[in-house]
């Protein structure tokens, strides 16, 4: 863990050194480290293709370190993130199988985008990114209920909740990791970015059900502190 921080130090005085002796400050926004502050919507999914989208939102700190004479940035971050679904199956689950139901989950999480970006400048105060790198999740809260009237003629119980995370029957796996990229267009000191996740690990915790990823995009808007 150590050997870690002290790898993310080097590389953040690396950058911090490059940005000092870039030759673009004349004419680019990419003139030097910045920090970074945002928050938007996301509209997502973390169960299999039938699912429906649902929106939610989030928000996020992070960093634009300039490398390679500002042309590349190191750009990590901090994001908290709410995503989910809502569906309506059939479950074959042998508890309450035989029955459709109406699935709606959200997931909370805390995920560390950490992307590289390619520069473009189109002016002094204008200028666009294409950004692009892996990110690593923790899942921290949510909630997960599935709703059947069928269910309930028979058992008296319409709804049933879950734990999304941990607990004695979790529904979604708590660790994900995945490929994220997008476009992040800079004016002066305002940010707006548009950006895709896609999951790479199965965030199904039921081993006798199929397997499905997480899926999701969104729309911010931040500030962009020198």
């Amino acid at each position: 863990m150590k050997k870690i921080f002290a790898i993310i130090a080097a590389l953040i005085s690396f950058c911090a050194a490059n940005a000092q002796i870039s030759p673009y400050k004349q004419f680019s926004p990419f003139d030097g480290n910045h920090f970074i502050v945002d928050g938007g919507v996301t509209y997502s999914s973390i169960s299999n293709k039938t699912a429906n989208y649902k929106v939610l939102f989030r928000a996020g700190v992070g960093a634009d370190l300039p490398l390679f004479y500002s042309h590349v940035s190191f750009c990590p971050s901090l994001t908290f993130e709410s995503k989910g679904y809502t569906n309506t199956a059939y479950a074959t689950d042998t508890e309450v199988g035989g029955f459709v139901w109406d699935y709606d989950v959200t997931a909370m999480s805390i995920e560390a985008p950490m992307e590289f970006a390619f520069n473009i400048p189109f002016s002094r105060e204008f200028g666009m990114q294409i950004c692009a790198g892996p990110y690593f999740g923790v899942g921290i809260a949510g909630s997960y209920s599935q709703t059947s009237e069928e269910y309930e003629v028979v058992s008296g119980v319409s709804t049933l909740e879950y734990k999304t995370y941990g607990g004695e029957n979790p529904r979604l796996n708590r660790f994900d990791v995945g490929i994220c990229g997008g476009l992040r267009f800079i004016f002066s000191f305002m940010v707006l970015k548009v950006n895709a996740e896609l999951g790479c690990k199965n965030m199904n915790a039921r081993p006798d059900e199929p397997a499905f990823k997480g899926r999701s995009f969104s729309a911010c808007f931040g500030l962009r502190i020198p």
